[in-house]
């Protein structure tokens, strides 16, 4: 269990690192950024390209930061809780450490997927250029559907393994 909590904190620092590089960068640019400035993008129709669909103070360029290092951190809280729940009687240790590992790794990859997202966001926030976002969200796209669908199948087979065990028991 170690060498997970060890794994789990160098993808943390790893998911941080771009955050706090892209903040950084941000703070440096200020100034020379226009204000106001296009804080977010979605497709436009008419060009087939992405463009900034709100453009509000480049205050709230901050925004990515924030809501990036928020859900990062809310993550990371729900593994400090997995970790220091008590199992219930009924589960073995074994079956314990399988769903706590389990779940821990489920995190660890959704921080890494929220790191990249917000990282390119920052960069289009930055350089003003918001196509890199249509570069980035297929991959994203490919990266999450595993995940997403991977989640409840394997939640589906762990509880029919522990159900088969026990009935074996």
């Amino acid at each position: 269990m170690k060498a997970l909590k060890r794994a789990h904190i160098i993808i943390l620092i790893a998911c941080l690192i771009p955050l706090a590089i892209g903040l950084v960068w941000f703070i440096i640019r200020y100034d020379s950024l226009p204000n106001p400035m296009g804080i977010h993008f979605g497709f436009d129709e008419k060009t087939h390209e992405s463009i900034f669909d709100v453009i509000d103070n480049k205050i709230f360029g901050i925004y990515p930061f924030v809501a990036g290092f928020g859900i990062i951190g809310l993550l990371n809280l729900c593994g400090f809780f997995v970790r220091r729940v008590k199992p219930n009687k009924k589960v073995t240790e074994k079956g314990d450490v399988i769903m706590r590992q389990f779940v821990l790794c489920i995190i660890d990859a959704f921080s890494i997927i929220i790191s990249i997202y917000f990282t390119v966001w920052t960069y289009c926030i930055v350089t003003q250029r918001p196509r890199a976002m249509k570069m980035w969200g297929t991959p994203l796209a490919l990266v999450w559907l595993p995940l997403l669908l991977g989640f409840p199948i394997a939640f589906i087979v762990m509880r029919i393994v522990f159900r088969k065990k026990k009935e074996a028991a």
